[in-house]
């Protein structure tokens, strides 16, 4: 008799924990980043983008006009203003690299700041993957500007620290 209730205590143990184990897996699994197929993971985007490249000011306090020199970087919308602008700015030669996504199409994106890129949206989703790629601790900044509204300002000193944003416009 006291075999069985041990028995029936430990087994009254054991599936709360393995419940909650298992619940732990699937909302580790269900918040990680490895969404992706793993042939995705190392084939190029088979798809390029010409990209023509011009210094912009190092100025980071400036306002955001249309009279401003041509766009480093035009994705889409060569003869009207952008849906979106990512510009990456902080201490003068940070490096970076990154990679946005508008719908399927996908862009490189890499230099020392301060740098601008534009996008046409035409109602798709604008995703950046931007990381710091200088071993120092210069800062990058990451901007997104959509319209005349400053949408997101987010900053890393962080050698190899990453910056993520997203918007999908109107």
């Amino acid at each position: 008799m006291l075999v069985d209730s041990f028995e029936t205590a430990r087994a009254r143990a054991i599936v709360p924990v393995a419940m909650l184990l298992l619940a732990v897996l699937l909302f580790a699994g269900a918040c990680s980043d490895e969404t992706r197929k793993p042939d995705e993971r190392s084939s190029p985007a088979t798809e390029k983008t010409e990209v023509t490249e011009e210094p912009t000011s190092a100025s980071t306090t400036r306002l955001e006009t249309t009279e401003d020199s041509p766009p480093e970087i035009s994705l889409g919308n060569p003869d009207g203003k952008p849906d979106a602008v990512i510009r990456l700015e902080g201490d003068t030669g940070t490096m970076f690299s990154g990679l946005c996504s508008v719908g399927e199409k996908r862009s490189v994106l890499s230099g020392q700041v301060p740098k601008r890129f534009e996008f046409d949206l035409k109602g798709r989703q604008l995703s950046c993957r931007i990381e710091k790629r200088d071993g120092d601790t210069g800062d990058l900044e990451v901007i997104l500007v959509a319209g005349d509204s400053t949408r997101s300002v987010q900053q890393t000193n962080a050698p190899g620290g990453v910056i993520e944003v997203s918007y999908e416009g109107e």
